[in-house]
């Protein structure tokens, strides 16, 4: 799929963090001339549909009115109670004395 990587690679980056469809396609294509831009907003949009299907993101789309702007971002791995699901004691010895 089209501009798929581009996406992945910027919002995976910064899970939790709220992206707009304006900055994502400035990521994709920051130097599109006008028409450029609504083919990449196809392809992006079609990305985020697939992305949010497939539960990788999550958006505000259902949440937003008609002419606000939604907001799409990556799902955090770490389990639901905001900690993460393994100890760092599982990594690291103690010293010795």
């Amino acid at each position: 799929m089209k501009y798929a990587h581009e996406v992945m690679d910027l919002m995976a980056a910064y899970p939790e963090r709220r992206f707009k469809m304006r900055q994502i396609i400035n990521h994709v294509a920051p130097r599109a001339d006008q028409r450029q831009r609504a083919v990449v907003r196809t392809g992006v949009w079609r990305v985020l549909l697939t992305l949010e299907e497939t539960g990788h993101i999550a958006s505000s789309r259902e949440e937003v009115t008609n002419g606000a702007h939604a907001e799409y971002w990556w799902k955090s791995i770490t389990s639901s109670s905001g900690k993460a699901s393994q100890k760092p004691s599982q990594y690291v010895r103690a010293l010795a004395p």
